[in-house]
């Protein structure tokens, strides 16, 4: 087979190749859904549908509604008693005498309205983890989101780099055929060439698997078909470290969570040290005797007569006299205090360190993206383009160019990897915050 044989031959198997993988992606797109997501649409959605959210969400409910149980009263006992019935009978219908009583336990007061507000600080910690998981489903749907982007465009700077090399296996032919290079060129691009559609593979793959995590997040079947909109919306980060830091103690869930915490080992210290009052029981009861009673008149004469219904009333009070118990009690109630204001400032001094680092991060992130557009895009053209006219010219052998090629490659992604890791690490600054900067989302607020 001759040189231009071959080479006609190879120039087609990378048409080929290459209008096989753009046909593939334009059937993909065909399919999608018309209208492409943004990332607004994929954060609300995400919030309000994830299944983790709704948990919380009726966790919450739950717990605001177990709040007037809390504070009732206990149900009254109603009673009925038959007394004196005749051992030769096991009818209490034969009873001689019939007592009904109607009971109630009254808990003190004071208790309960503790009792009220424990329950009351426990559901709004129960909130602030509601809020707390909007605000982490928040940062994952966008982190999926820039994860896909990512994938996606790797995908495509795959392509062009193939197409590339493609050339390359051509030009390598050309050279071939008028003797200025040996086949061992052709053979290296052409390999080359090969291994860059196993990785457009394997980079097909990534997208799908990020692609299907982003509908997981936002609470859908896995194989949602759908397109997103590519946005990058972080403005850069000349932000106010000392003023993020006191939004954060101020708004962050986690934190409202865990001073309504200790709102409620406070009281529960007030609960404990008011177990020393004591409560109370009511007691209501009618009494009917059918035994006649025996009575004597002026005339000494002895009569029977009916017995007359009575009523008995009883008030007890249950007194708490064993204070080795209610010592120990407020002993824990004391410990428990001083524990969730430990956890409490622990919390603050972590949302302050988490809010730096991610600005740290965010910032350094930044720096990469000017590094890559203003020195390392332009070089690593440049390098290409003098590694191609060099071996043209039969100067440099078909190694340096593949390596100039790949060079070209990794830059081109390593730009679009640092600006989805800057939006990457803005969404963990807004995590660490406890709120969106910069994206919109119907998070729930903590009442305080």
């Amino acid at each position: 087979m001759s040189a231009q044989r071959r080479s006609k031959r190879t120039g087609l198997f990378a048409s080929m190749v290459i209008s096989g993988l753009v046909l593939s992606s334009s059937w993909t797109y065909v399919f999608a859904a018309e209208q492409p997501l943004t990332l607004q649409e994929i954060v609300n959605t995400a919030v309000k549908n994830n299944p983790a959210v709704v948990e919380t969400e009726k966790r919450w409910e739950e717990k605001i509604s177990r709040i007037p149980s809390v504070t009732a009263q206990p149900n009254p006992k109603v009673g009925i008693m038959k007394d004196e019935i005749p051992t030769t009978s096991l009818n209490p219908g034969q009873g001689v005498m019939t007592e009904l009583s109607l009971s109630q336990e009254i808990m003190n007061p004071a208790k309960l309205k503790v009792m009220g507000k424990m329950a009351e600080n426990e559901a709004y910690m129960t909130k602030a983890g509601w809020s707390d998981k909007q605000v982490e489903i928040y940062s994952q749907a966008k982190q999926a989101y820039y994860d896909y982007l990512y994938a996606k465009q790797a995908l495509v700077i795959g392509k062009e780099t193939q197409q590339l090399m493609g050339q390359l296996v051509n030009l390598a032919q050309v050279n071939y055929s008028t003797g200025m290079v040996p086949l061992q060129d052709t053979l290296k691009a052409q390999t080359e060439f090969s291994k860059m559609t196993s990785d457009l593979l394997n980079m097909a793959s990534m997208e799908a698997v990020a692609k299907a995590r982003i509908n997981n997040i936002m609470g859908r079947s896995t194989d949602t078909a759908y397109e997103v909109k590519e946005e990058f919306t972080a403005p850069p980060p000349n932000f106010d470290l000392a003023g993020l830091v006191k939004t954060a103690v101020a708004e962050k869930p986690s934190i409202a969570g865990m001073q309504y915490g200790l709102a409620m080992a406070e009281n529960g210290l007030t609960l404990a040290k008011k177990q020393q009052l004591p409560d109370y029981e009511v007691r209501l009861g009618y009494k009917k005797n059918r035994e006649p009673m025996v009575e004597q008149d002026e005339m000494g004469n002895i009569m029977l007569a009916d017995r007359k219904p009575t009523w008995k009333i009883e008030v007890m009070a249950m007194i708490p006299i064993w204070q080795g118990k209610n010592k120990a009690q407020i002993k824990a109630a004391e410990a428990s205090l001083e524990a969730s204001q430990a956890a409490l400032q622990n919390m603050k001094n972590m949302t302050e360190l988490d809010v730096q680092m991610a600005l740290t991060e965010a910032q350094a992130t930044w720096r990469q993206i000017e590094l890559y557009k203003n020195t390392i895009i332009p070089q690593a053209e440049q390098t290409y383009q003098a590694a191609v006219v060099s071996y043209t010219n039969g100067k440099v052998d078909m190694m340096t160019v593949i390596e100039s090629v790949n060079t070209l490659r990794n830059a081109k992604l390593g730009l679009y990897k640092a600006k989805v890791d800057y939006e990457k690490a803005i969404a963990n600054l807004e995590k660490a915050v406890g709120k969106p900067l910069f994206t919109e989302a119907a998070i729930t607020k903590v009442n305080k």
